[in-house]
């Protein structure tokens, strides 16, 4: 028996220990760690530029070309991240650095595809909640974040995952997969998302915040396959509730029509909604192009 209860209490030892150097390894070869933790640290930045979304996003914007053109930038973006997950980063944020200038939040896809599973990224907690809670089996790290360990172990034979970068907070695959799919003509003229529905409230709370400091906020709809592209104009939003009393300005890059002027279906992908880094450059392009046009000074015509 005693030898027995020395064998249990070995392996538990043993079970405690592989978990703590998973939390310490992660950090070092996940991509949504490693770019967490650098965000989460940030302390007196003065940034100019905040990026917002989950792995589209993160993908397909480029914060180095919207430093360059309109001030320092930051992409925040991690997969699976909910518009609760983007509140809470962007609320640590203002917290301990300079209020930007503008915050840009990147919605998943087509919008009549995007649904919020109002839910906060694991990851996100992990760092922004200071602590791991765990209530049960489930929130072993281990466990938690094992869908991490089958993703590192995809870089760890993948070459194309392997020569990925970061840079200020986008990831940058070189890899291509064609898009050949055929468009859907039933969902291109199918405008009638409720941007009211249940999460969307983060994304009205992000905005009466940038309100309330004075920051503009922005909200683009990212890119998708011809499968899945629309001809939604932009849109002015209405929040229903009391969050936010005024308009939001969404910007449709999924529009069938810019995507067809964009995008090379041959070289602009790494899936049906990622990006790679050729796409991500002629998005950027286009994203930047519309916020200098929103934001340039009304000229007088009074002499």
């Amino acid at each position: 028996m005693k030898k027995f209860l020395l064998f249990f209490a070995g392996l538990l030892l043993a079970f405690v220990i592989i978990n703590f150097l998973y939390l310490l390894i992660l950090p070092k070869v996940d991509w949504d760690f490693s770019k967490t933790k650098e965000a989460h640290n940030f302390n007196n930045q003065q940034l100019k530029v905040l990026v917002f979304g989950n792995s589209t996003a993160m993908d397909g914007v480029n914060t180095e070309m919207i430093s360059n053109s309109i001030g320092p930038a930051y992409n925040f973006s991690v997969g699976g991240a909910s518009l609760e997950t983007n509140f809470l980063q962007f609320k640590k944020y203002l917290q301990n650095n300079q209020e930007p200038a503008m915050v840009l939040l990147f919605l998943s896809s087509s919008h009549v595809n995007y649904f919020n599973k109002f839910e906060l990224n694991p990851i996100i907690e992990y760092y922004y909640a200071d602590f791991l809670h765990i209530d049960g089996l489930s929130d072993i790290p281990l466990f938690r974040f094992r869908w991490s360990f089958v993703e590192n172990f995809k870089k760890f034979i993948s070459p194309r995952h392997r020569s990925a970068t970061v840079i200020k907070g986008q990831l940058r695959i070189n890899s291509m997969v064609p898009d050949n799919s055929l468009r859907n003509v039933n969902s291109a003229d199918n405008c009638n998302h409720n941007y009211n529905d249940k999460g969307y409230q983060y994304m009205w709370k992000m905005a009466a915040l940038c309100k309330e400091k004075g920051i503009l906020f922005k909200v683009f709809e990212m890119p998708c396959w011809k499968a899945y592209q629309n001809g939604c104009p932009d849109k002015k939003l209405t929040n229903k509730g009391d969050i936010f009393q005024d308009d939001i300005s969404l910007y449709n890059i999924n529009n069938l029509s810019i995507c067809d002027t964009l995008l090379d279906p041959k070289t602009a992908w790494l899936s049906k909604n990622h990006l790679n880094y050729n796409g991500s450059i002629k998005v950027t392009g286009e994203i930047i192009r519309r916020l200098l046009i929103s934001t340039l000074p009304v000229k007088s015509n009074t002499q």
